[in-house]
């Protein structure tokens, strides 16, 4: 096989890995699934809701292995065992009528499939792609973003009977994911795109130059430089997924009117949400491209910062509230680019998968706050107009860390 054609069939690799992502990315279409397994398990929303945070946990923790399993046995083999989790759990859950039942197989061995499967692509089209590695990213987890936009729909069509709704689910996962990891493999060591001139290392692009093994990564500041802006960024965008609705159906304290947005169709609002999810994965990776991650993220963290400072002021407009939720969820989605991308600079490609294995953890630990501490925080707080300003510091905080980040030097 020529060198010419390897690089044509790299985009094979590309089209896998949405596949397995779209199936993946069902994991945010919990906001319709809980409206039909609350009331089936009996159970309120306030519980329900722990089985996506375990679910984003076990997601998280799944991954600190997946990236080292996936380097040894191959993205193909780790993403086929994700597949096998993560369907098989699901199927299994059709069997599930208590809420510990469905927070072991809906939120452990589900979150972990999840985490089987979402490094290996990544890991597998970072290394095919050093040319064009934002953009890759973006389009790689783009499926991730998009995939809960369908699934909404088909959740809401097959929820009239929940059992046979698992195992469709389940059957649909196990053929995206296993079909999608058959076309993942990894250039020959040495390989890299015709006419390829790999960018010259310096502080002001934010790329070290150098490969760095992971448990040499976990004692560099960068790392936890970077760690704690992922964090920073990610519970900001989470905040806002976890309570746009419950905000939008508050009543206002002082004049006792319910907003006009309390009447809006949420599940119109959060599938339009998921594109745009999708979408800022592939823009800001593609801007990370162009002017590189670090100052793709100091605009993308700013952004979303003046978003959340005046994201209370949508509460009279239905309009104006659907392209502010989706502007926020434009920027969450560069996380799950540019963060992988910023991995690859620091601390080199050839370890990207167990790197950003530890770096993911970030997530995981937003995503578990995110989802089920909301409630809390409101209470905390005392309204969300406060929240969405605690939040929006919050995405300054990672902004001040991005810019503060430099590459390591060995």
């Amino acid at each position: 096989m020529s060198k010419e054609q390897k690089v044509r069939n790299r985009w094979i690799v590309v089209i896998g890995a949405i596949m397995i992502q779209l199936a993946l990315g069902s994991i945010y279409s919990w906001g319709t699934l809980t409206v039909f397994i609350s009331p089936y398990l009996s159970e309120i929303k306030e519980l329900t809701v722990f089985i996506f945070g375990i679910g984003l946990l076990s997601f998280a923790i799944t991954m600190i292995f997946a990236g080292k399993l996936q380097q040894k046995y191959g993205p193909r083999n780790i993403a086929i065992l994700g597949g096998v989790l993560m369907g098989g759990g699901v199927i299994i859950s059709a069997f599930m009528t208590t809420f510990i039942g469905l927070l072991i197989t809906y939120g452990i061995i589900f979150g972990a499939g999840i985490g089987f499967g979402y490094v290996c692509p990544i890991a597998a089209a970072g290394k095919w792609f050093p040319d064009k590695k934002g953009f890759i990213n973006g389009i790689a987890v783009a499926g991730f973003g998009a995939g809960s936009f369908i699934f909404n729909y088909v959740i809401k069509a097959l929820s009239n009977n929940i059992p046979l709704m698992f195992i469709i689910l389940g059957i649909v996962y196990l053929i995206l994911i296993i079909g999608g990891a058959f076309t993942l493999s990894i250039p020959p060591e040495g390989w890299k795109p015709e006419g390829w001139i790999p960018p010259v290392p310096s502080e002001k692009s934010g790329i070290s130059g150098l490969e760095f093994e992971r448990s040499q990564t976990i004692k560099l500041p960068q790392f936890w430089m970077l760690w704690a802006t992922f964090i920073l960024s990610a519970i900001s965008g989470l905040m806002v997924i976890g309570s746009y609705a419950a905000f939008a159906k508050t009543v206002d304290a002082v004049d006792d009117f319910i907003y006009v947005i309390g009447t809006a169709d949420f599940v119109l609002i959060g599938s339009l949400a998921a594109l745009f999810n999708g979408l800022g994965r592939i823009i800001w990776g593609k801007m990370a491209d162009i002017i590189a991650y670090k100052r793709a993220m100091l605009l993308m963290f700013i952004t979303q910062a003046i978003l959340l400072f005046i994201y209370f002021t949508t509460r009279f407009n239905e309009i104006y509230f659907l392209l502010m939720t989706c502007a926020i969820y434009f920027c969450f989605g560069g996380n799950f680019s540019l963060f992988p991308t910023a991995t690859t600079d620091l601390f080199g490609s050839k370890n990207l998968g167990p790197n950003y294995g530890m770096v993911f953890t970030a997530y995981g630990i937003a995503g578990f706050i995110g989802a089920t501490m909301v409630n809390a925080f409101v209470s905390i707080f005392g309204s969300y107009l406060i929240l969405f300003i605690v939040m929006g510091l919050m995405s300054v905080g990672a902004a001040v860390l991005a810019y503060l980040t430099k590459p390591p030097k060995r």
